[in-house]
């Protein structure tokens, strides 16, 4: 539509297209000005505007008109600065871009969901290894916080898992770890992905030592709490699962030598072991520095007995 306004905002002459497209007879859109039909323009706005296509003698803009039914209709505006028989004018090509903005609003939608599918484990659903990465060196560039604690996991015996049920029943048990871990992780604001494999990484950001350990500790519990059964653990040989014999009594079962009593060995449902490392201050070491001595921590609670967490400070 072609539209002219003149200094002080009021249409002054108008085609068809203008009262098709906004639904105002021609006698009523005479009586408005722009800022009455632009929600996003006020006098003290129309008045820059004004100054601005004065001075450079052109100007290409989006914005919104509401139409008679107060619908609201996206537009561009190339507004060119004419002086008429003396007087000074605002002639407008407006163009309606509904349907760019519809288009522009799919793809924005498209690719906010690339973005996030290609930050997300397409098994479990909770974040990817890039995700982790990404996140641990935004962590680490921040100043204002100078405590860190860094956790991986990893289910124990889940190859023997995957080899006495399947790879449907594993990929099920995944997905079930991956949801308890990321639950009681998120809910002390920490941050939870799958690290490869049946392994888990976590960063907990802000927490104090000793509470560290406790969301540690809550996340082997809650892994532990899901009662998965395995069946075919090491010692369980006399036991088939899958048949649905009945388990043999855990409860005299004794925990291996070392084991703590505090961190009972249940051989009969899925496990995790954790390697947590908590640094105060993290600055000066290196993502890379703080990830090694969790892999360590997480090795030597395997070598230990599984279903349990190792912790240390640097």
């Amino acid at each position: 539509m072609i539209i002219w306004v003149n200094e002080e905002g009021r249409y002054v002459f108008f085609n068809k297209a203008a009262t098709r497209l906004l639904g105002y007879p021609a006698d009523e859109l005479l009586n408005l000005r722009v800022y009455d039909i632009d929600p996003d323009v006020d006098l003290v706005r129309w008045r820059a505007h004004w100054a601005e296509l004065k001075r450079k003698g052109s100007l290409t803009l989006e914005s919104t008109n509401r139409a008679r039914d107060g619908a609201l209709v996206p537009i561009e505006i190339l507004a060119n600065f004419v002086v008429y028989r003396g007087v000074e004018y605002n002639c407008a090509v407006v163009r309606d871009i509904t349907e760019r903005k519809r288009v522009e609003a799919e793809l924005r939608a498209l690719n906010e969901r690339v973005f996030h599918l290609s930050m997300t484990d397409a098994l479990t659903g909770i974040a990817n290894r890039r995700s982790f990465d990404e996140r641990l060196a935004m962590q680490m560039s921040r100043l204002n916080d100078p405590r860190l604690a860094l956790m991986l996991l990893d289910i124990d015996h889940f190859k023997a898992f995957n080899d006495a049920y399947g790879h449907p029943q594993g990929d099920a048990c995944l997905r079930s770890v991956a949801t308890a871990i990321d639950r009681t992780v998120r809910g002390a604001g920490g941050f939870a992905a799958r690290f490869g494999g049946e392994e888990f990484a976590c960063i907990l950001p802000g927490l104090e030592e000793a509470e560290a350990f406790a969301l540690a500790e809550r996340v082997r519990q809650s892994v532990l709490s899901l009662a998965i059964v395995h069946g075919a653990l090491p010692g369980l040989a006399e036991w088939d699962g899958q048949a649905g014999g009945a388990m043999p009594d855990m409860a005299n079962r004794a925990p291996p030598p070392g084991h703590p009593e505090s961190s009972p060995l249940l051989p009969g449902f899925v496990t995790v072991s954790l390697g947590i490392v908590f640094a105060e201050p993290c600055a000066g070491l290196s993502a890379g520095e703080l990830l090694m001595q969790a892999d360590v921590n997480l090795y030597r609670a395997k070598r230990e007995g599984r279903n349990r967490l190792v912790f240390t400070r640097l």
